[in-house]
């Protein structure tokens, strides 16, 4: 069937291709397509490709066919049907690329089109807007293929890793009664979640694999042995704190040990003050039903008393329905924010961007996680907009840069002290990456190739020098251009902040869970 994925031309890679014909150094010289050429023959390969344009050569155990941009020689063992005088493939280039025969027989990187294909290869690069893979041929060398990301649904670098590379520690997880077991490349992940949330954070966290592989791929060494990363995911937050090893009345949502290459996370569902407003809105809803009846079966001269009650006990209803239902979507939101943000800090530390041996900044390592855990990547973290506007409303000012990039990753931030100024540092943190990528991507890319590369004597002072290099300009004239980034997102925001309101529903109930990462 032809393809209906746009395909850039063919790269041809000549090195060790007995089977190409080149064309000995010269420049080819135009020359005018014959009527006979222009009838388009199609090698249909054993592999499930098609490769369409004019046989020019053909042997007993050989076809060479013109495509545009060379010719090419295949063996007659790896060809299934020649069709000639027939066009088959609508492709401008007449490639249809080889799509694996199955997901378990298919390596990796592996390119998954909208239109349910997939493609697989040995390496797998991005120029622009389009993806490249790179396929072996099976005499030596190599053919790439173009992919436009817009027709591409996701990626997968690496396969799930085999147990025996998984941490010893990951591996005592599953001593705790962690009864589901997965394996989504490239991730090995165990749970207690029940299994209708734990399938919406699995898809979570495949969305964001892909997600982050696709729009990081240019500073990613694909060609690296997969790495073995472990996901935890508990079901109970006591659970959590116990095989954490964190105290009782801990705010934490989650962690990424970069020394273990696993992250540990919980269903913010499952906490106890989420269970007991959701648990006293079903009492309070099972009540209501119990009057609604009651008030259907009573009978009464005043009929307009008791349908004007029974009225309003139902907008009660509504209202405790709406109210729980908020608190649950927020709750599994909160829980997925969580997974995309440690998940970030798993790939940037796997990358070598948010190291443990080498200094980093706070700035980045939180922000960079921050800015991967909105959905789509990159988008206004309307929360922590939120905290910075609260400061300037309660006449504060921001902590200037040069302060906010001498915090080292780590527990930097939270050696603040004051909750206020710890959510600020992450707002903060989350706000300068946002700034970067939005009006210095390059730069500030080139600033993280940079900080890859950076020796043990790397420390604050040179990481500011380093910025200032790679954008072009002074931390104070970044400092002013970044706050009115910041103030003119602020004057977008919508009026009312959906979890502030959740905080008020969780408070009425005793309580209160705030974001803390």
């Amino acid at each position: 069937m032809a393809s209906k994925t746009k395909l850039y031309p063919l790269v041809l890679f000549l090195c060790l291709l007995p089977f190409v014909i080149s064309c000995e150094g010269k420049s080819p010289q135009p020359r005018k397509e014959s009527a006979a050429e222009k009838a388009k023959d199609t090698l249909i390969l054993k592999n499930g490709s098609m490769v369409q344009g004019v046989i020019v050569g053909e042997t007993g155990n050989r076809v060479t066919i013109r495509i545009k941009g060379g010719e090419i020689g295949f063996p007659m063992a790896d060809i299934a049907q020649v069709r000639r005088g027939e066009t088959l493939v609508k492709t401008a280039d007449g490639i249809q690329p080889v799509y694996a025969p199955s997901k378990k027989e298919a390596p990796y990187p592996r390119i998954y089109l909208k239109d349910g294909r997939m493609a697989s290869g040995s390496k797998i690069s991005k120029e622009k807007g389009t993806f490249y893979l790179k396929q072996a041929l099976a005499e030596g060398g190599n053919v790439s293929f173009g992919f436009e990301a817009d027709k591409v649904e996701k990626i997968e670098l690496w396969p799930p890793p085999p147990d025996d590379q998984l941490d010893k520690d990951f591996k005592k997880f599953r001593s705790y009664n962690l009864k589901y077991t997965f394996k989504e490349p490239p991730y090995h992940i165990v749970s207690t979640v029940e299994s209708s949330d734990l399938v919406l954070y699995l898809k979570t966290l495949r969305e964001f694999c892909s997600d982050f592989s696709m729009r990081f791929l240019n500073l990613i060494d694909t060609e690296k042995p997969a790495p073995a990363l472990g996901v935890v995911i508990f079901g109970s937050y006591d659970d959590f704190l116990h095989c954490s090893g964190l105290p009782k009345g801990s705010n934490m949502l989650g962690y990424y040990m970069p020394d273990k290459k696993f992250l540990a996370l919980f269903n913010v569902k499952e906490t106890d003050i989420v269970r007991f407003f959701i648990g006293r809105s079903e009492f309070i809803e099972n009540h209501i039903g119990a009057a609604k009846t009651a008030v259907e079966l009573y009978s009464s001269t005043d009929s307009a008393g008791k349908w004007a009650f029974y009225d309003f006990i139902e907008k009660l209803q509504f209202k405790s329905e709406t109210d729980r239902m908020r608190v649950e979507s927020w709750a599994r939101e909160r829980t997925m924010e969580t997974i995309r943000h440690e998940a970030g800090h798993q790939l940037f530390d796997l990358l070598g961007i948010d190291s443990g041996s080498v200094y980093r900044g706070a700035w980045l390592s939180e922000g960079l996680a921050e800015y991967v855990s909105t959905n789509p990547i990159g988008e206004i973290d309307n929360e922590r907009l939120m905290s910075i506007k609260k400061e300037f409303e309660a006449g504060h000012h921001l902590m200037p840069l040069q302060f906010l990039m001498s915090i080292k990753n780590g527990a930097g931030i939270r050696k603040l002290q004051d909750p206020n100024f710890i959510l600020l540092g992450y707002a903060q943190s989350w706000a300068l990456v946002h700034f970067l990528m939005e009006k210095y991507p390059e730069q500030f890319l080139g600033y993280i190739r940079a900080v890859m590369k950076a020796g043990k004597d790397h420390d604050a002072q040179k990481d500011i020098s380093l910025l200032e290099k790679h954008v072009g300009k002074p931390l104070s004239a970044l400092d002013a251009e970044y706050e009115r980034h910041i103030r003119k997102a602020m004057a977008l925001m919508p009026e009312s902040d959906e979890s502030d309101e959740i905080y008020r529903l969780l408070q009425k109930a005793g309580s209160s869970l705030r974001r803390s990462t």
